[in-house]
């Protein structure tokens, strides 16, 4: 179940429990109600035709009366019914999204004060395990080394967090400037040139021209290649293929990055860019590259999004505007 369903049932939950009742027995009410009116249009034509002040003095001027009166009373009523409803569902929601600022926030303060010790414990693993303070022996080194790594993880985590809290609150820094997005793929790959060569991955390159610049931030759009690309290299099969294709369309760059690894579920598609989320529960990583990387293309007005199929491999692709400068005007 997505997110967004559970969220949906939360809000649903409260919203019946202040109520007391199933809502939408109230919106069949206030719609029964407000279909009176109707009547009123369908009665307002049949007397008109014989229509005179001295027909308001009789009888049919009485039903004329009250039907009008019966009606109007049912629109007013309906219509306070409806609107009572959407605003206890405004209300709720207003307040599921003060809930999530503040857990974001509350992430975001527990995660800047872990750096400091996460930091001092990386730097006094390194002390140790090059002998600064005393010889140790390689058993020892290889429990210090398993340390490590889980250091790393943990720092990576809370990175992570941090650059998805300023991305949410709207405090990221953002330097934009013309970038090239060849020069950016092949830093990256040199980047990741250890885990391509130790999984002979054969990495295929497409480009259009060599001339690819979009306005942006290089730093940022760096990491969006780099998520998607080692995403690639890490589901792909040992001696399989990544092919990386950069294009030209109109005003935008098209970025694509497909993989011979073993496709992905189609209901799990839309889950692949929600928080935490893994693309194989026996993949390493944090759950947040993805939400990073979704959050950053659109930061630049763009849009990703992930073709996939089973026992064949999955396709992200990115949309960036060139440049930027003529979508924000």
């Amino acid at each position: 179940m997505s997110k967004q369903n559970k969220n949906y049932q939360i809000v649903s939950k409260l919203v019946l429990q202040e109520l007391k009742e199933n809502p939408y027995k109230k919106f069949h009410l206030a719609f029964s109600l407000m279909v009176i009116i109707p009547f009123l249009v369908f009665l307002y034509l049949l007397v008109n035709r014989f229509f005179s002040f001295n027909i308001l003095a009789g009888n049919v001027g009485l039903v004329l009366f009250l039907t009008f009166f019966i009606s109007m009373c049912g629109f007013f009523t309906g219509y306070n019914i409806l609107k009572n409803v959407f605003n206890k569902i405004i209300s709720y929601a207003e307040q599921a999204k003060h809930s999530d600022q503040l857990k974001s926030t509350f992430v975001a303060i527990v995660s800047h004060e872990l750096k400091n010790p996460i930091s001092s414990i990386k730097v006094n693993l390194y002390n140790i395990l090059s002998g600064f303070i005393g010889e140790i022996s390689n058993p020892q080194k290889q429990v210090i080394g398993l340390c490590q790594g889980t250091i790393e993880r943990m720092n990576l985590l809370v990175n992570d967090l941090l650059d998805l809290h300023k991305i949410e609150a709207g405090v990221v820094d953002v330097n934009r400037k013309p970038c090239n997005l060849i020069d950016i793929f092949e830093k990256q790959v040199k980047e990741l040139e250890v885990l391509i060569n130790n999984k002979h991955i054969k990495l295929a390159r497409e480009f259009v021209n060599r001339n690819l610049s979009v306005w942006g931030d290089e730093d940022k759009l760096a990491r969006v290649i780099n998520n998607i690309l080692s995403n690639a290299i890490k589901f792909t099969s040992e001696g399989g293929t990544v092919k990386f294709g950069l294009y030209t369309e109109e005003e935008f760059k098209r970025i694509e990055c497909t993989d011979t690894g073993p496709g992905i579920p189609p209901d799990s598609i839309g889950k692949l860019f929600n928080k935490f989320e893994r693309l194989g529960t026996a993949k390493e990583g944090t759950g947040l590259g993805l939400a990073i990387t979704k959050d950053i293309v659109e930061l630049h007005k763009g849009k990703i999004w992930v073709e996939s199929q089973l026992g064949v491999g999955t396709k992200f692709i990115v949309v960036l505007p060139s440049d930027l400068r003529m979508v924000i005007r």
